[in-house]
């Protein structure tokens, strides 16, 4: 990607270079979040209708906003985790089971959130890395999560300016899928019109 007045050269870099483990814990006063492949992290009782968490959440790990979360459950497209940013408000906490992490800058925890987005480039980087436990659990530390690599642009600006144009790309596919979603519903409506008689179809 050539980007005007942005130098235009990419390096690998260790995800250890890029992210960091604050091991901060729940204060008792944040709500438990789940990751979800989509929507990232969301509320438990609102995705799920109610919270799995333990009564105890002391040693449940704090997420800030920004904060990269990997979780190391098989889901879907995802068989050794998903990989996502924290688009939360104020600071909740998750499993101690999942890793969390700060990048660098937010933009870079969000360039990240694209980047393993897709399932291919997330299972090309934890598959080298993973093992898989008797009972299908990821055995994977949070060292080894951040000792493999990724090729970056070696330019804040220039991860800066890619963020900035996929968000709008992101933020234009999710009103696109909105309208589909309302012409679709207003097509069903339409046709139970036509079906009872409420609506008829002027013949010339």
């Amino acid at each position: 990607m050539n980007l005007k007045n942005i130098p235009n050269k990419w390096r690998e870099y260790l995800l250890s270079e890029l992210l960091a483990e604050h091991g901060e814990l729940s204060s008792g006063r944040e709500e438990v979040f789940s990751v979800a492949v989509h929507e990232g992290l969301v509320n438990q009782v609102e995705h799920l209708g109610r919270v799995y968490a333990a009564k105890d959440t002391s040693n449940y790990k704090l997420v800030r906003p920004g904060d990269i979360v990997y979780t190391k459950s098989p889901t879907g497209d995802f068989p050794y985790g998903i990989i996502k940013q924290s688009r939360c408000n104020v600071p909740v906490i998750v499993s101690p089971l999942y890793g969390v992490f700060k990048p660098r800058t937010y933009k870079l925890g969000t360039f990240l959130d694209f980047y393993f987005e897709s399932p291919v480039r997330t299972n090309n980087y934890l598959k080298p890395i993973s093992h898989k436990g008797a009972k299908n659990t990821i055995n994977i530390t949070n060292d080894t999560f951040l000792s493999s690599s990724i090729y970056l642009p070696n330019c804040d600006g220039e991860i800066d300016a890619i963020v900035d144009i996929l968000e709008i790309a992101h933020h234009e596919i999710e009103l696109l899928t909105r309208q589909i979603a309302a012409c679709k519903l207003q097509k069903q409506g339409l046709m139970q019109k036509l079906l009872n008689g409420k609506v008829r179809v002027r013949t010339t």
